[in-house]
């Protein structure tokens, strides 16, 4: 697992990763603070929300990229073949490659979460839970990019089937939201269209997380408040994560080398 950890944090170092995530954060940062201070008011609530909101998509992407193409890489390398043919697991080859991704993007976290500090009035309760349940949210996003890496075996498939993940899964708190609109259009077409749409959402809820309720940026400019919406994060990361992994070991298993 040492060998398998050391590889992926030098793979970032190799790939550019570190350097390129922190280039686009403080790309972000500067536009988020050209940005705010266009405010006519709560310019600083508007640099912080901002700055948390573009930097949460630059890591959601960042991450998604560096799992997908390293993933697939050591397949097409076979690195995958060499590393199994050594006294491993399948299951700790895994849970190596998963413990290495998360302390690769540890790496990033910190450093971002230490600069928001410094440059925002950013609430340290918020802040905290920000990061925390920012992290969960990352977790959950390389267990499933490399679940599609290990069921697709191509990076651009890969790449793009986690990101429809994160953007669907992102879109589902308005999802939900729309079951329950009323309709405008007549009698007959709501009791046929409105309950087929409502059934595919409520399906959609049922399988997607709720990661519109990750990392909100309310929570630096105002704390939190909301204590419901970290019972259902905490759920849901202790729920979906176990399951993508277990998804993942269940289906490397099947693959035959």
């Amino acid at each position: 697992m040492k060998s398998i950890l050391k590889y992926i944090l030098l793979s970032g170092t190799r790939d550019r990763l570190y350097l390129g995530l922190f280039i686009s954060l403080i790309i972000t940062f500067s536009l988020s603070i050209f940005l705010g201070s266009t405010a006519l008011i709560e310019e600083q609530q508007m640099t912080t929300a901002y700055i948390s909101g573009l930097s949460r998509a630059v890591l959601v992407v960042g991450t998604v990229l560096f799992v997908c193409l390293s993933i697939n890489r050591a397949f097409e390398n076979k690195e995958v073949e060499f590393i199994l043919s050594k006294a491993i697991s399948r299951e700790q080859f895994i849970s190596s490659y998963l413990i290495s991704f998360f302390a690769a993007i540890m790496l990033i976290l910190i450093p971002l979460v230490l600069a928001i500090l410094i440059v925002t009035k950013a609430d340290k309760f918020g802040l905290l839970i920000w990061s925390v349940s920012l992290f969960s949210e990352l977790m959950i996003m390389i267990a499933f990019s490399l679940l599609a890496s290990l069921m697709l075996k191509n990076s651009f498939s890969s790449i793009m089937a986690s990101l429809g993940f994160y953007i669907i899964s992102r879109l589902m708190g308005m999802f939900v939201m729309a079951i329950n609109l009323p309709s405008k259009i007549s009698q007959t077409e709501i009791s046929f269209s409105s309950h087929t749409f409502s059934i595919i959402l409520k399906i959609l809820s049922a399988i997607f997380p709720r990661l519109d309720l990750f990392g909100q940026s309310e929570w630096l400019n105002y704390g939190v408040h909301d204590y419901d919406n970290l019972l259902i994060i905490l759920v849901q990361s202790l729920v979906y994560i176990p399951l993508m992994i277990f998804m993942a070991f269940h289906d490397f298993k099947k693959k035959q080398f």
